[in-house]
């Protein structure tokens, strides 16, 4: 996903720590092989989609709409959240293509490797 897409915008120095979950996390599989994974972590204001990764191999075969089904599930009534960067186009087209509601912008409380703050669009899931 870094390579392809440029996240995370830095490596992590560690990255088997940064990929290992603290929280609620599931893969996808076709035919053996992995083709999904999300992590949802939970805060005090409901769940967060800390992470979603579809390779590009595996775009267009939904599975990043049947882990974003899991994470609801997972959820139960409480409320799903997740944040974007707005140059994530494919991104923001999935969550709003399935049911993500755009709560509005903000300035990241983190920089990019090359020194900018990116913008957030933060959104909401609704149930189906």
């Amino acid at each position: 996903m870094h390579d392809c897409d440029g996240y995370p915008d830095r490596w992590p120095a560690d990255p088997v720590v940064w990929l290992e979950p603290t929280e609620a996390a599931w893969v996808a599989e076709v035919d053996g092989a992995l083709v999904g994974h999300v992590v949802l972590v939970d805060r005090e204001d409901g769940f967060w989609v800390s992470r979603l990764f579809v390779p590009p191999s595996a775009r267009g075969m939904r599975v990043g709409e049947a882990l974003l089904d899991r994470a609801r599930t997972h959820a139960g009534g409480r409320a799903l959240m997740l944040d974007v960067i707005e140059h994530s186009s494919s991104a923001i087209s999935l969550y709003e293509r399935t049911g993500w509601t755009l709560l509005g912008t903000r300035g990241a409380d983190w920089t990019m490797a090359d020194g900018t703050i990116p913008i957030e669009r933060i959104y909401s899931a609704e149930r189906r």
